[in-house]
């Protein structure tokens, strides 16, 4: 069962449609949108190299899944990401990429791009406007019809999460053009800035769509991204099972042409806020419609990141030239980079902290290992949901010239495709700065990692549900 509560689904039931007569002389012709995307689709198949290697991937992954899996207090909860909530909304079928509002002018746009070798990013560029670089200030107002202010908290904290690690403000506004946000069944947003002159543009954030990594998606959608997935390197990272994608939605996985695509130096990213789950728009969602190649396999159950990761705020900062606030450069460890918004300190990744990143976080808990396996447990009994994450960092720390080698165990007690409301994050790479590994799913095998030093930081997090993941640990060669 899903976890669901009579107030979502009234909210649902009352919300209605997207709003799309809203937008000043921009809403789109949603039969014609739907027929374009489908001429998309007929494009979009595998080689049989490709097929022959999915088809050894999908056996992999079936050894994974856990039977009759239980959680530790007997629950079956289950969150839902950006794109189940607009599917059982019925909006999924209106939007571009799950998530995405057009315009007019830029569906014109796309429906030119192969004909003129136009980037599908450089289309949706072309037809809109620029929010500014340097200390971009967006402005926002609730629309009359979004009345529940419980919401504007989170909301606001997600703001305040870019704003935090970026040059990016907002600023409360009554008139001018401005974000609207809006009442909806499901959660989507226009990409970049529609228009310069007057009116609003839309962003749909329903009452399912109340974390903040949800709203920073949707609103990293509004400063001008799009998902990740998209990116022209992708074939080289993952495999798309085009057989197990349902019926007109294939086009959310459409590629950019090399040529037409800046990627700002940011690496393709498993565990981005910009990722879809490997199992968005499956359909036989027992099985991915995204499999990790051979040589990640150990992301396959970490697509899709709660919150924007260090690349993630990376690339806003790099879009909207955040770095020339600082005159001078500093020197950071460990992968951090200047901060933006104090240029005397550093921005450090995820396990990282200090003014110069080379400090651990505060209170993070050492843990020796040896050649001998142990079993340890972190533990977040329950207690009063709130937006933010309670954490804990462990350390765990084999002797030197080895490497920790370990295999968690989800034993619940809730989870979700983004990992959102509980669960662990594991940092092996030499490299700071990518993502960890995140995992949340109680119902399969998780894989055995090595980490690449005599290091690795575990980070576990809950908003107040009770989590308990088992960690089986020792030092290897």
């Amino acid at each position: 069962m899903h976890c669901t509560v009579l107030i979502a689904l009234v909210a649902s039931v009352l919300a209605g449609p997207i709003d799309f007569e809203s937008d000043f002389k921009h809403n789109v012709d949603l039969g014609r949108l739907q027929k374009d995307l489908a001429s998309l689709e007929e494009r979009l198949t595998n080689t049989p190299e490709v097929e022959a290697e999915i088809s050894l991937l999908k056996e992999a992954y079936g050894k994974t899944v856990i039977e009759s899996p239980t959680p530790i207090n007997g629950s079956t909860c289950k969150d839902e990401d950006i794109n189940e909530i607009n599917e059982k909304a019925g909006e999924e079928k209106d939007l571009f990429e799950g998530d995405v509002l057009l315009t007019t002018e830029q569906l014109s746009l796309i429906e030119n791009i192969h004909s003129s070798n136009r980037s599908r990013r450089q289309a949706l560029s072309d037809a809109g406007y620029s929010w500014g670089t340097v200390n971009p200030v967006i402005p926002y107002s609730y629309s009359a019809g979004y009345v529940a202010r419980d919401r504007r908290p989170t909301i606001e904290a997600a703001m305040k999460f870019w704003e935090k690690y970026t040059c990016v403000r907002f600023k409360p506004a009554t008139s001018g053009y401005r974000v609207e946000i809006r009442e909806s069944a499901g959660c989507s947003s226009y990409v970049g800035k529609i228009n310069d002159r007057k009116g609003t543009q839309g962003l749909n954030l329903g009452q399912n769509c109340m974390s903040i990594g949800t709203i920073c998606h949707e609103l990293s959608h509004t400063f001008g991204f799009f998902h990740v997935q998209s990116r022209f390197d992708r074939d080289r990272y993952v495999d798309i099972d085009f057989n197990n994608i349902l019926s007109g939605d294939k086009h959310n996985f459409d590629l950019e042409p090399a040529e037409k695509t800046t990627l700002r130096d940011i690496p393709y990213e498993f565990g981005s806020n910009m990722h879809y789950y490997h199992k968005d728009f499956a359909r036989d969602e027992s099985k991915p419609a995204i499999y990790a190649k051979p040589a990640y396999k150990v992301y396959q159950e970490g697509m899709m990141g709660r919150l924007p990761t260090f690349y993630d705020i990376l690339g806003v900062n790099k879009h909207f030239n955040c770095a020339a606030n600082c005159k001078t450069s500093i020197s950071c460890s460990n992968g951090g980079i200047q901060d933006v918004n104090n240029c005397r300190k550093c921005l450090c990744p995820l396990g990282w902290a200090g003014d110069k990143c080379t400090q651990r976080p505060t209170g993070t808990k050492t843990i020796a290992a040896t050649a001998t396996m142990q079993t340890m447990r972190s533990n977040f009994d329950k207690s009063t949901k709130g937006i933010e994450y309670k954490t804990q960092y462990y350390l765990f720390q084999a002797p030197a010239g080895m490497k920790v080698q370990m295999t968690p165990k989800v034993l619940g007690t809730r989870w979700s495709n983004s990992c959102d409301p509980m669960g662990i994050e594991i940092k092996f790479l030499r490299d700071a700065r990518p993502s960890g590994l995140q995992v949340c799913d109680w119902r399969v095998q998780q894989p055995t990692i090595t980490s690449e030093t005599n290091e690795m930081l575990v980070q576990a997090y809950t908003l107040g549900d009770q989590s308990v993941v088992e960690m089986q640990y020792k030092a290897v060669n």
